[in-house]
């Protein structure tokens, strides 16, 4: 959690655009760990802070859903959206929405705020580069892997490369104008 309420203060002023009556802030890849909502928390207490502290605004009704894949114990998720819900902030729905950041999650036009801290380095697949030529990505030979080592490296890259412009695009979709 940010405790400095300068900085979560930031998080609402940097952008020229005005918060609207309602808000959703989606978590994508928020694991199930202690961790899992503090990111939406900050974000939640940004908004707080800012719009009824210093503006002396009505909170807006915000809306939090954590993403993990559906493997995820979301039996925990659910009780870290618990703890947030009995927080001091405004108004929170929490949810919860399973499945791939690579596939759309949301409808058109619906996210305010997207929060994603530590999975996208997590690719959609492993590179088909490697997977077509059969190319492993463990070799006990230590010349092989030596070897194979730039062409390791550049499949990684371009896999990269496409989830992550997959990844925006996708998100450019979901997010309102100037969220």
């Amino acid at each position: 959690m940010v405790d400095n309420p300068s900085t979560n203060i930031d998080i609402c002023t940097s952008n020229s655009y005005s918060l609207p009556g309602k808000i959703l802030i989606a978590d994508l890849g928020c694991s199930s760990g202690p961790n899992a909502i503090e990111l939406v928390s900050t974000a939640v207490e940004a908004i707080h802070s800012y719009y009824c502290l210093q503006l002396q605004k009505p909170a807006s009704e915000v809306s939090v859903v954590l993403n993990d894949l559906p493997d995820n114990d979301f039996n925990t998720v659910v009780k870290s959206l618990v703890k947030l819900r009995q927080s001091d902030t405004p108004v929170v729905v929490t949810g919860i929405a399973p499945g791939s950041f690579y596939e759309r999650l949301f409808t058109s036009d619906s996210l305010h705020l997207v929060c994603s801290s530590n999975s996208l380095h997590w690719l959609s697949k492993a590179p088909e580069d490697l997977t077509k030529n059969r190319i492993p990505s463990y070799n006990m030979d230590e010349h092989a892997r030596l070897e194979r080592l730039p062409i390791v490296s550049k499949a990684y890259a371009k896999q990269f490369r496409k989830d992550f412009t997959l990844f925006l695009e996708l998100r450019a979709k979901e997010l309102v104008q100037g969220g």
